[in-house]
């Protein structure tokens, strides 16, 4: 629960600083270049309420009413039973019982349809959204350093370091000693697709057409056919649903 409080406290505080933006910038004359282009080029920094990412969006203007959209996004995954732990100095801190570090790579088609148009002199402009698409959803094996007992003769042993893929049957916070190297099992990497969709509010803060500023909240919602396991002892996971906030950044021309 804190951390979705703490993504509304973000939203309500953007809200509030786009709301005194738009009061100064309604008293600004026009300059003449807020006309209507039809190609818009952003890019958007990702944060959700299991992860952060970026992407990119390309648009296109078909009136003053409606923007078709295609974006690319890439993003991180993480459970909400995950808990950081780190035992030993000098290992790099785990995640108990993660069997998988989660990327999440979407691509989605959408429309953005105007509901309070931006004054000509600046303020904010509001579109309300709705997009659908695919994921893939990339599962990296968990790969961690344990202590194992190594017979170096009759009835004499020591304990050495070595790299295993987490086992949950084997492994517990006894003799996990940290994380290994992130790239450890990138062979054993699986892809499970996935639909997405998404639906939410668009606030255009920029005072030109030229140059596009804005904010994006919503919900989102990923929906696997096969289920992703990402922590032991739970179910796979076959629905992903986060609330989301992007930060977009770009241009509009004509084409």
């Amino acid at each position: 629960m804190f951390k979705y409080r703490c993504f509304l406290l973000a939203v309500v505080f953007i809200f509030l600083s786009l709301s005194v933006y738009s009061q100064e910038t309604g008293n600004v004359s026009s300059s003449g270049l807020n006309i209507l282009y039809n190609r818009e080029s952003v890019g958007f920094i990702h944060i959700n309420t299991h992860g952060f990412g970026a992407g990119f969006r390309l648009s296109k203007i078909k009136d003053s009413g409606r923007t078709d959209f295609f974006d690319v996004g890439l993003s991180t995954y993480r459970h909400d039973k995950e808990e950081s732990a780190n035992y030993f100095t000098g290992y790099r801190s785990f995640s108990i019982g993660k069997l998988n570090d989660i990327l999440i790579l979407r691509g989605s088609y959408g429309s953005r349809y105007t509901i309070a148009r931006k004054p000509s002199a600046g303020g904010v402009e509001v579109q309300l959204l709705y997009s659908y698409g695919v994921s893939l959803c990339i599962a990296k094996p968990i790969y961690l350093y344990v202590a194992e007992i190594d017979t170096i003769g009759v009835g004499d042993y020591q304990l050495v370091e070595t790299l295993r893929r987490y086992d949950p049957e084997v492994h517990s916070e006894v003799n996990i000693l940290g994380k290994g190297p992130f790239f450890e099992g990138i062979r054993g990497t699986m892809v499970y697709p996935a639909v997405n969709c998404k639906a939410g509010l668009n606030f255009d803060y920029g005072e030109y057409n030229d140059f596009a500023k804005a904010v994006e909240v919503g919900l989102l919602f990923d929906i696997y056919p096969i289920g992703v396991p990402i922590m032991a002892y739970n179910d796979t996971q076959n629905i992903i649903f986060s609330f989301y906030l992007n930060i977009i950044f770009g241009r509009r021309y004509n084409k």
